[in-house]
């Protein structure tokens, strides 16, 4: 429990899960739930237009892996990373579900911005 309410104080201060919640959200730990799984199921839509359309802007075989393989190491250390947080689902509450859906966020924005980056400077020469 303590793990939860301190990812929560962490992404509540990056901005995670707040937004929706306070325009949207019902006052039940339920809706609540549902609204962090919604802000990153968005998120993580995104993250895969991103990748996308980075991925197709790669023009050689070894850009692409290493980007393929970046991507799955980063899979890899959002989830170890949000494991550590959050905890195991079977050692929370019912606030689990909330605490997971906003760390898993919270690292798939700033994913995102990264990938984002990367589409943005093509121009500049960027990875390619």
């Amino acid at each position: 429990m303590r793990h939860i309410q301190m990812a929560l104080a962490v992404f509540m201060t990056w901005g995670i899960g707040c937004t929706v919640q306070a325009a949207e959200c019902g006052d039940t730990q339920a809706a609540m739930n549902q609204c962090a799984g919604q802000e990153y199921a968005t998120l993580d839509a995104e993250l895969n237009r991103q990748y996308k359309t980075q991925m197709a802007e790669l023009k050689s075989p070894e850009k692409k892996k290493a980007l393929q393989d970046a991507q799955k190491k980063w899979i890899a250390f959002r989830d170890a990373d949000c494991q550590y947080q959050v905890g195991k689902r079977e050692n929370s509450g019912s606030m689990w579900p909330l605490a997971q859906a906003q760390c898993l966020a919270a690292h798939t924005k700033i994913r995102v911005e990264q990938l984002n980056a990367y589409v943005a400077c093509r121009q500049e020469g960027c990875p390619r």
